[in-house]
């Protein structure tokens, strides 16, 4: 049996691929719609900020990403028509994003896809295999969050 710390590159490499697995297959079949997963994870950030538009400082958070790089993003987006930008009532020099109609119906027929998607991926797995799955993961971002693993001492 490898020693826990090849086990852990293991699992750290396994999720690494994972991840790129999810972004390729999500890049593939957002392509229909003239998206990529980001552009798609762009459209979800914008969505979450409801009625009055989201900040691009909230996009970029909700991405992990630096407020320029969001910026880029959704300005592509505007360019498809995708989202709009409207003057921040609460602050001069910022602006609201939103989804036009075109977007929200683009963001809604991907977001059906990627369950189907997803669903499809998992189809034949166990269940519990797959719940067990969760938690770990879960339980490994949130030891990797609170170790502030990077930071040698």
């Amino acid at each position: 049996m490898p020693d826990r710390s090849a086990l852990a590159l293991q699992l750290t490499d396994a999720i690494a691929l994972a991840r790129a697995a999810v972004e390729h297959a999500g890049d593939r079949a957002f392509r229909t719609y003239g998206l990529s997963h980001r552009a798609h994870a762009v459209l979800l950030a914008v969505d979450l900020g409801g009625p009055d538009g989201a900040r691009p400082k909230d996009v970029a958070a909700q991405l992990d990403v630096s407020r320029a790089a969001a910026t880029t993003f959704i300005q592509r987006l505007e360019t498809k028509g995708l989202v709009e930008t409207t003057p921040d009532p609460e602050d001069d020099r910022g602006v609201r994003v939103t989804l036009t109609r075109r977007g929200l119906e683009v963001l809604l027929r991907a977001s059906q896809l990627e369950r189907r998607l997803a669903a499809r991926a998992i189809e034949g797995l166990p269940a519990s295999s797959i719940a067990r799955t969760v938690h770990l993961l879960h339980e490994f971002k949130q030891r990797l969050e609170e170790k502030q693993i990077g930071v040698v001492r």
